[in-house]
């Protein structure tokens, strides 16, 4: 299975009206927020993976793993996330 990895960060215009005491807090939940939002759209949420067709998705710190057998539903993947989030690729 290819691994393709992805690095997640709010948009600026996101966090800009953030109070500088809750800054810490809402960059913390970002696992948490990406988990919530892919959720709505997997196939199937056990445990820390998310599958997606014949994809699984692992998220750690920002961090989005895609263990891909369908480049289909890797894009769907990557379109769901960039509605909500900044999203560059990274070499592994």
């Amino acid at each position: 299975m290819k691994a393709r990895t992805y690095r997640v960060t709010f948009r600026p215009e996101d966090i800009a009206c953030t109070p500088p005491c809750g800054l810490e807090a809402t960059l913390n939940t970002i696992d948490e927020m990406i988990r919530s939002i892919l959720s709505r759209y997997a196939d199937d949420a056990r445990d820390e993976k998310l599958r997606f067709g014949r994809n699984d998705v692992e998220i750690n710190n920002g961090v989005v793993e895609i263990y891909q057998d369908s480049e289909e539903d890797t894009e769907k993947i990557v379109a769901i996330l960039k509605q909500y989030f900044n999203l560059r690729e990274t070499a592994k």
